[in-house]
């Protein structure tokens, strides 16, 4: 017969057990993870994800250029989210566009103690060794808005992208509306043999084949390299303008870069054409005011909330089930009745989609 001290202890427990089986469930399933049409919706803004632990993180935050507004609106994404960890110290590196600096910016990072790195590979593939290296040494490494290769899960966490397919896809047929079927279109994707204008322009080129009357005067191979400048932009699209008589739409895949390429038009003395390509609000202001077709997919950077949140949580020891792939939508269309949106107040480089403040950019968005 057991005594009631023995069964108070037996039934306690049992409770406990219990309790510690129910607490592993409710973290390993959390609540509900957002679908990506939501985390779209809320430019990955979330109050109720649980990511930042209570283990000391040291989290480098890598951007392969980090040279122009973009760049400063994708550190200011990633490292405002990190922020809100109070165990999170952050190391912050740009590489320049330089390969070798890319690749040794992984290796410091590593030498500095970071357990977490959250990486926008810019060149794809050519990093894809410095970050095995830096996963073998037991680092979670999420890469983000550009896909390095090699096998998510195994040679690092996981990559949070936008599904470069399906943006040129929509871009391509979008400008198929715009002209009718029927027109001369120019294409600037930044640097010579980037993952995301390589994935871009083969979709591009897919649809425009089903498209006799469409044309891409800038070859389905490569494009005028513009590094994602907008003083380059405007030289390379000043350059086009002088080579082609006709030029009837303009798709880019960095908005900054279009209105680089519109001012080139503007100062040849032609018209503005369509154009489709990411936000930013110079272009939304100018397009505004001018009354020609444009439309635009969010910049995307939002997505470096999503890949803080990945890296930490898995640095911690958290789960996280959040999307990792993304076909985004068009942000702005005039043809389809979404207006543009202009914000006098903001600089030309901003980009509203991200749902950033300018405090926030000016705190979070440099090295």
């Amino acid at each position: 017969m057991i005594n009631r001290n023995k069964l108070a202890a037996l039934v306690l427990a049992a409770l406990v057990c219990a309790a510690a089986t129910a607490t592993a469930a409710t973290t390993k399933t959390f609540l509900k993870w957002p679908t990506a049409t939501q985390e779209i919706a809320k430019s990955g803004i979330s109050s109720n994800i649980p990511f930042c632990g209570n283990k000391q993180v040291t989290l480098a935050v890598l951007d392969g250029f980090g040279i122009n507004a973009w760049s400063q609106e994708s550190f200011a994404a990633v490292r405002s989210e990190a922020a809100k960890c109070k165990n999170v110290k952050q190391i912050v590196l740009a590489g320049g566009g330089d390969l070798q600096k890319m690749i040794a910016d992984v290796s410091s990072a590593v030498a500095q103690g970071a357990n977490a790195i959250v990486i926008n590979p810019d060149l794809g593939e050519a990093e894809l060794a410095a970050i095995k290296q830096a996963t073998a040494a037991g680092v979670k490494v999420v890469a983000v808005y550009s896909d390095p290769g090699g096998s998510p899960g195994a040679d690092y966490v996981s990559v949070v992208k936008w599904n470069n397919s399906h943006a040129g896809t929509i871009w391509a047929q979008w400008m198929v509306k715009a002209l009718k079927g029927h027109g001369n279109v120019v294409f600037t994707g930044g640097p010579a043999g980037s993952a995301v204008g390589v994935g871009q322009l083969a979709a591009i080129d897919k649809v425009f084949a089903k498209h006799p009357g469409m044309h891409l005067l800038t070859g389905t191979k490569t494009w005028p390299v513009t590094n994602w400048d907008p003083a380059t932009a405007q030289k390379v699209t000043a350059a086009l303008l002088a080579k082609y008589p006709k030029i009837d739409g303009i798709i880019s895949n960095y908005g900054t870069d279009a209105l680089a390429s519109a001012r080139a038009f503007q100062n040849a003395g032609r018209k503005l054409v369509p154009v489709t390509t990411l936000d930013a609000n110079g272009l939304s202001c100018l397009y505004k005011k001018a009354g020609v077709a444009m439309s635009t997919r969010s910049s995307g950077n939002w997505l470096g909330r999503v890949a803080a949140r990945k890296a930490i949580a898995a640095a911690v020891g958290l789960p996280n089930n959040e999307p990792s792939d993304y076909n985004i939508p068009f942000f702005e269309d005039t043809l389809a009745g979404k207006p543009l949106q202009c914000n006098t107040k903001a600089p030309d480089d901003f980009y509203p989609s991200n749902q950033l403040s300018l405090a926030t950019i000016a705190k979070y968005g440099k090295p």
